[in-house]
């Protein structure tokens, strides 16, 4: 294998270029289960307005400025991101690891 980023814990990274990235309710099941994926927010938006963090099974919804970075077990819970304003933009930054890196 070859490292996506030096150091990096994580085998793959995902750039969401937007302009206004979002994402429907899912779960990342290829990811690895007990792993932790990583997302960072980047943009201009009102991060009280939109672009929240939502995490269905725990009932949250969670602001989520530019420049956030948060870490959660994205193959066991279902999440999503809100909306933002027409007129402004969010983009993300993914990293995480595939289960099947992990079967051998």
């Amino acid at each position: 294998l070859h490292w996506n980023f030096q150091g990096s814990v994580y085998s793959a990274t995902t750039v969401n270029f937007g302009p206004r990235t979002l994402t429907h309710d899912h779960v990342d099941s290829a990811n690895f289960g007990p792993g932790w994926c990583r997302v960072r927010a980047y943009g201009s938006y009102d991060h009280r307005r939109g672009g929240h963090l939502l995490l269905w099974d725990l009932g949250l919804a969670i602001q989520f400025p530019p420049g956030t970075c948060i870490f959660f077990p994205s193959a066991l819970l279902v999440h999503g991101n809100l909306s933002v304003d027409p007129a402004e933009d969010r983009f993300s930054v993914t990293s995480y690891s595939a289960g099947g890196l992990f079967r051998w």
